[in-house]
C-alpha cells in the first residue's frame, strides 16, 4: 500500500512503513512538536533508549538550537 501510494504521488526512492515512521518521529523531535518521552508513548516503545534512536544531532542542528536559545 505505502508503496504504491509512493508511484502514485511520484516519489523515485524506496518508502516503507519502516521510513515513514523514521521520518515521522525524526521531523517530530527536530522541529521541537514533541518531547522524547512523548514520542515514545507515541511510537509504542517501553524504553526511551528506543527512542533515542531517532536522535540525530549534527553541529549544524546543535548550532541552530543553540542560537534558538
Amino acid at each position: 500500500m505505502v508503496s504504491s501510494a509512493s508511484i502514485k504521488a511520484g516519489i523515485s526512492t524506496t518508502v516503507t512503513p519502516h521510513i515513514l515512521r523514521h521520518s515521522f518521529a525524526t521531523r517530530a523531535l527536530r522541529q521541537a512538536k514533541v518531547d522524547l518521552a512523548t514520542l515514545s508513548l507515541i511510537l509504542g516503545h517501553e524504553n526511551l533508549t528506543t527512542t533515542a534512536r531517532y536522535l540525530h544531532p549534527n553541529s549544524n542542528y546543535m548550532a541552530e538550537m543553540v542560537e534558538e536559545l
